[in-house]
């Protein structure tokens, strides 16, 4: 094992004198050497494990930012580097060269596919599961397969407690097949939005589901009629939303039946179910200090702000309907006009079927529109799906011609708003950060 560590911190070390992330390819290469390596370097650390087709990130900068504040022992993967590889890199990177862990606690953002292989080599203490929605349907397929890998790898972790987001009828039924201890979350809520619903059957008798309140998608209280398959009691709710917009929400939440109120600095209703799934494990692992979490402004391509002389340039991750759909439902509330960038890959970590795009709602894009680009590998394909919306496109920049991009933003007038798919982010990322001023996620 000695071997493996040392050669992985030696790629680490070139890495970054290179300037690079290098989040995967130390684990990689270490994988190779020994193939079981988690099993020793994870072995007494607390692993909070946080999984779900939306919001891991978002919930482990949470965690993350509580962590740092509190000056707690811990370090996470790093974005974008949720497979197995890196996950190995983030261990290897914090353990010493006899594979001894220097960090109490681990926050692991896990992809879905890959959490039935590290969960072999994990005895997590928590696992998080965000929610279950359609995502890249040549990589995860429907929603079925995804919900058979998270049980798949909860059943790997018999000793985890679970933090289940209850308001999604699919994730919530992992408690019907699962022994570990159980604990939900979600919020009371009801938007009265005719949103994308993934799911709007039962996952146990397959009968239409009926919602006392929905927030967004098949989010919500729901109840079958026919076998009473229903949402639990939550041991976390919001209850109240007192206000909401672009820069934040203030709300108010149950716990153990007491009221609190609080706020948080992202907008976003899908924001709030991240709060909750963070403040949830933060009490499991006996942290209360819930205030700090208020002071969180997000993380990296989530939201995230940069600034052109007097513009600004607002950046969003979009990968599925669910998700692009309420990034454009938040857009939309925005006050002023705003130019909007679409910037669609279909590079592998994308999922090379795009057809997803159908199924998102641009219905709110009228709203507050001034000009409408596209860019990227599938730049047409966007441009094509835009016009089906009667609205008219501005220009297009085909292919990853990010610089051309960067021209377009320094000479127009107005704020920007640029929705993203994976690949086109982290590259647009790194040039934003060279060009607009910024810190790269790694460092």
């Amino acid at each position: 094992m000695m071997l493996s560590i040392i050669i992985a911190k030696i790629i680490f070390r070139i890495l970054r004198v290179l300037g690079k992330g290098a989040t995967s390819l130390p684990g990689k290469i270490a994988l190779k050497i020994k193939p079981d390596i988690l099993n020793s370097l994870s072995k007494n650390v607390k692993i909070i494990c946080v999984t779900g087709t939306n919001g891991k990130t978002t919930t482990c900068a949470f965690l993350e930012h509580y962590f740092k504040v509190n000056k707690l022992s811990y370090f996470v993967n790093k974005s974008g580097a949720n497979m197995i590889s890196g996950v190995a890199s983030a261990f290897i990177e914090n353990s010493s060269i006899f594979g001894n862990c220097r960090k109490e606690y681990a926050i692991l953002e896990c992809d879905e596919n890959s959490l039935p292989l590290i969960s072999r080599y994990l005895d997590a203490k928590i696992v998080v599961v965000t929610n279950i929605f359609r995502d890249q349907l040549d990589r995860y397929g429907e929603v079925t397969h995804i919900f058979n890998q998270i049980k798949k790898s909860i059943l790997n972790m018999p000793n985890a407690s679970l933090v289940l987001n209850a308001d999604c009828p699919l994730t919530n039924s992992l408690s019907k097949y699962c022994n570990n201890p159980i604990f939900t979350f979600g919020t009371n809520l009801n938007t009265n939005e005719d949103n994308i619903n993934d799911n709007l059957y039962c996952p146990i008798c397959s009968n239409k589901l009926r919602y006392k309140t929905n927030s967004f998608a098949q989010l919500g209280n729901y109840y079958c009629t026919n076998c009473k398959y229903s949402r639990p009691k939550l041991d976390f709710v919001i209850t109240d939303l007192i206000s909401a917009d672009e820069n934040g929400s203030e709300f108010l939440y149950l716990l153990n039946r007491k009221m609190y109120q609080t706020k948080i600095s992202l907008g976003g209703i899908y924001n709030l179910y991240n709060y909750c799934a963070a403040s949830l494990t933060l009490l499991l692992l006996g942290q209360s200090k819930l205030s700090v979490l208020s002071n969180f402004n997000g993380s990296f391509g989530r939201m995230e702000n940069f600034k052109c002389g007097n513009k600004s340039i607002r950046l969003m991750l979009v990968k599925n309907p669910v998700g692009f759909s309420q990034c454009i439902e938040f857009a939309s509330r925005l006050n002023g006009k705003y130019n909007y960038v679409f910037a669609l890959n279909d590079n592998s970590a994308d999922g090379t079927d795009v057809s997803w795009i159908w199924n998102t709602e641009f219905d709110d894009l009228n709203k507050n529109a001034n000009n409408i680009y596209t860019i990227g590998t599938r730049a047409y394909d966007m441009a094509i799906r835009i016009k089906y919306e009667s609205m008219q496109i501005s220009g297009i920049i085909d292919g990853e011609n990010y610089q051309n991009l960067i021209a377009l933003i320094e000479k127009s007038s107005g704020d920007f708003i640029v929705f993203a798919t994976y690949t086109s982010m982290m590259k647009m990322r790194h040039l934003f950060i060279e060009k607009f001023g910024g810190k790269e996620f790694w460092s």
